[in-house]
């Protein structure tokens, strides 16, 4: 069965400045993952770190499609979201509004970000989970007002904010759930009665997560094969628009 990875991330040495290249792709191919969607939170500035992932998805576009993480708060947010839209390298963008320090319903700029996205139909990441800045509601406060821009909660709500995710996701049409750090079975029993299935994205959250184990997880519950090849390919390919013959 092909395997899309949702969410993974690209990190570097601090000392030498090196990028894990070689790494995330051994990983992807001891893994069996098709396609990765990757991040990275590491660079000298945010332009320069997506400018390395974006560079890094065009040298291996078989296997990686790259993600650009936006900081609303920075002075030139809306000039790198243009940049990034006009590149035509990238499929999504990410919030983290834990690494950024902001409230996502006061933050500025987030609804022309949003107008962009629909613009260039680029998909919208949001880091969900820790602490009272990542509420899922919190961000679906933006996708109510921008229902044709696509919204993945990223960890499904994580530590703190599982069964609000759940909610969020039943309640609006555009927003769909990615499972990297689900850690509580009875949350992912009712993710799986309540949220249709077409929503549901299997990310590893690799580095930081064994992409095994996240791919494992879901021997833990009774899913049937159809809906294990949505959770881990097809979904993923309907929201980014690729090529389902290629899989």
């Amino acid at each position: 069965m092909p395997i899309i990875d949702y969410h993974a991330h690209l990190h570097r040495d601090y000392a030498t400045k090196r990028y894990f290249t070689e790494e995330l792709l051994g990983d992807s191919e001891a893994c069996r993952i098709d396609v990765r969607l990757v991040s990275t939170q590491e660079g000298s500035s945010i332009a320069d770190q997506n400018r390395v992932v974006g560079e890094l998805a065009s040298q291996h576009p078989d296997k990686l499609l790259a993600a650009a993480v936006i900081n609303p708060k920075a002075d030139d947010a809306l000039d790198e979201m243009e940049r990034i839209a006009a590149s035509g390298s990238f499929v999504a963008i990410e919030f983290d509004s834990l690494e950024h320090g902001y409230i996502p319903e006061i933050a500025p700029n987030i609804d022309e970000i949003f107008h962009i996205c629909a613009e260039h139909g680029l998909v919208v990441n949001c880091f969900t989970g820790w602490g009272d800045h990542t509420a899922p509601m919190q961000w679906a406060y933006y996708a109510k007002r921008h229902p044709d821009v696509p919204v993945v909660m990223l960890h499904m709500g994580g530590y703190d904010y599982g069964y609000n995710c759940i909610e969020v996701a039943r309640r609006f049409d555009n927003v769909f759930v990615e499972t990297s750090d689900v850690y509580e079975l009875p949350i992912m029993h009712i993710a799986l009665e309540k949220i249709p299935h077409r929503k549901i994205l299997f990310g590893s959250q690799y580095p930081d997560k064994i992409t095994q184990c996240s791919i494992d997880f879901f021997d833990m519950f009774n899913i049937t094969e159809q809906d294990r090849e949505l959770f881990f390919w097809k979904n993923a390919a309907r929201l980014l628009k690729l090529d389902e013959a290629r899989f």
